[in-house]
């Protein structure tokens, strides 16, 4: 049975290949990639195994990709393989693994996106911890067993109304979730679920290690920083922020293209786990670069450093009647091409102006300013009042004229 299996997929691979990219593939490169997309290291190993045939595969609860570096690497080591051979073959592979009813659930990404996924299924199981509470740090570690995997998940909760007004607004939960193998290195079932939870991270680890005896890296945990209660927005939150920009950043943010339509991104901690997510979703042309330069804006909004009374200046004012500044309409103007453009210099506090449309002035305050972007807060309309968006540097100015000048570009 397991050689029938694995020849179906390997003939759907060629023929997927040949039919969607016109790059045919023989026959025995196609059966070491089925093998590799299965977790082996070769075709020979996979026959070999036959505790954890694939056939198994239909009594699996949770099935997961092998990650894209191990598949990249092995198709490095395949002498004679096109080079122009596309990534996405993981559709032809598993084809006919669906066809026969092998695979019914979901297939998840690599085990850090499963981990967190299982994390959140056992925090919608509990009360919250806070009416407002946002996840502040998180981590992963994935530890191969005999039989299975463990999957060791972090986080740290934090209520930013709690925070702001002085008080003890942190929570810790530590999940370990142990799966059994019993299809390849792809199906596994649920054996273990452990969890305990503390107010601070330190605390939750230490008391999850005395019920369960494990001992658990701290370089991760260490890698989170300062396990103070600064709060900051994870990478999902400040991609939702940027949903209303017509650019590339606001395609990516809305998931426009996506297979996954499910609106909030997935929750990783580094930028090679986002790159598996977006290639399993073929995404639309461009959307590599856009995340990698996504990644890196993120990254420098992590390393501002908020001054003393940042804690203070988070609440929104509540939008006054006697604002004097409102919309307005300039005619007879003419875009500038983004070459001719030029910055002006603001400060936080400072009054400002920007233009979706080149038409209309919309009144705003700049709330922080960085080297490439200054964000601010809406004015007007009151609908939108206290909105916070960011904006290029030349976009932002001084008057209504020169902010239709300079107005949003995609």
């Amino acid at each position: 049975m397991q050689h029938e299996i694995t020849k179906r997929c390997a003939d759907s691979l060629r023929a997927f290949s040949l039919s969607k990219f016109g790059i045919q593939i023989k026959s025995s490169h196609a059966h070491e990639l089925v093998a590799v997309y299965f977790g082996y290291s070769s075709r020979a190993s996979l026959l070999a195994d036959i505790k954890y045939q694939i056939e198994n595969l239909s009594q699996a609860e949770i099935i997961v990709l092998v990650p894209t570096a191990r598949i990249l690497e092995r198709r490095k080591e395949l002498k004679l393989l096109p080079e122009n051979l596309s990534e996405d073959l993981a559709e032809g592979v598993y084809l006919p693994l669906y066809e026969e009813k092998f695979i019914s659930n979901t297939i998840w990404p690599p085990f850090d996106y499963l981990g967190l996924a299982l994390a959140d299924q056992q925090l919608n199981l509990r009360p919250l911890f806070f009416k407002d509470q946002k996840i502040q740090r998180e981590g992963v570690e994935v530890e191969t067993l005999e039989e299975g995997v463990r999957i060791k998940v972090y986080r740290e909760y934090v209520s930013p109304s709690q925070i702001l007004s002085f008080k003890k607004g942190t929570w810790a939960v530590f999940d370990i979730f142990e799966l059994k193998r019993i299809a390849g290195y792809i199906g596994y079932v649920m054996s273990n679920h452990y969890w305990t939870e503390a107010e601070a991270l330190n605390a939750a680890l230490e008391n999850i290690e005395k019920v369960g005896q494990w001992q658990t890296s701290r370089q991760n945990l260490a890698q989170m920083g300062d396990l103070s209660n600064v709060f900051y927005i994870g990478f999902p939150d400040w991609l939702k922020k940027q949903k209303n920009r017509e650019s590339p950043l606001g395609d990516l943010a809305r998931k426009r293209g996506f297979v996954d339509k499910i609106e909030m991104w997935p929750s990783f901690d580094n930028l090679d786990a986002y790159k598996d997510y977006l290639t399993n979703n073929h995404p639309p042309r461009g959307s590599m670069p856009t995340l990698e330069n996504a990644w890196k804006t993120y990254q420098k909004f992590l390393k501002r450093k908020p001054s003393p009374k940042a804690n203070n200046e988070m609440k929104l004012p509540a939008p006054q009647k006697n604002y004097t500044r409102t919309i307005v309409s300039v005619k007879n103007i003419t875009p500038l091409h983004f070459s001719k453009r030029t910055i002006e210099k603001f400060v936080v506090g400072d009054e400002a102006w920007i233009s979706w449309n080149g038409r209309k002035a919309i009144p705003v305050i700049i709330t922080e300013v960085d080297e490439r972007y200054y964000t601010f807060r809406i004015e007007r309309p009151l609908k939108e009042f206290g909105n916070e968006h960011y904006l290029r540097l030349d976009e932002i100015r001084s008057t209504p004229e020169l902010a239709c000048l300079n107005c949003v570009t995609l």
